[in-house]
């Protein structure tokens, strides 16, 4: 009876252990990922509202949300516009301020972040 129940408890225990590895893995990744985010941002020469302002110039719309670009290697804003009932996304270079790209926001992937796909 005594050795199964030390077989429960190292047992329990080893799965305290690998979930606890597994948490600061998760939790090291999302520093990395900080870390990275803010080098990039250190980058930037034009701050997030002027990214904004010229979004909004460039597409006659209204920012609805803004944030850096973490998909790129280069310092980039994406700043979503609403225009005419339509969200656009826009990229703008963080050094310039150049708007690089206008596009309308995919449904599909919409749907796939909030979780309804």
């Amino acid at each position: 009876m005594k050795n199964k129940q030390a077989k429960i408890v190292t047992t329990i225990f080893a799965m305290m252990m690998v979930g606890s590895a597994i948490n600061l893995a998760r939790a090291t990744e999302a520093k990395d990922e900080e870390v990275n985010e803010l080098l990039l941002f250190s980058q930037a020469k034009i701050s997030l509202q002027e990214a904004i302002t010229a979004a909004e110039q460039k597409t006659g719309g209204k920012a609805m949300e803004a944030e850096l670009n973490d998909e790129s290697a280069a310092v980039q804003f994406e700043v979503e516009i609403v225009k005419n009932g339509k969200v656009h996304e826009v990229i703008v270079d963080g050094k310039t301020g150049k708007v690089l790209k206008i596009s309308l926001e995919d449904d599909a992937k919409e749907g796939a972040e909030n979780g309804k796909e």
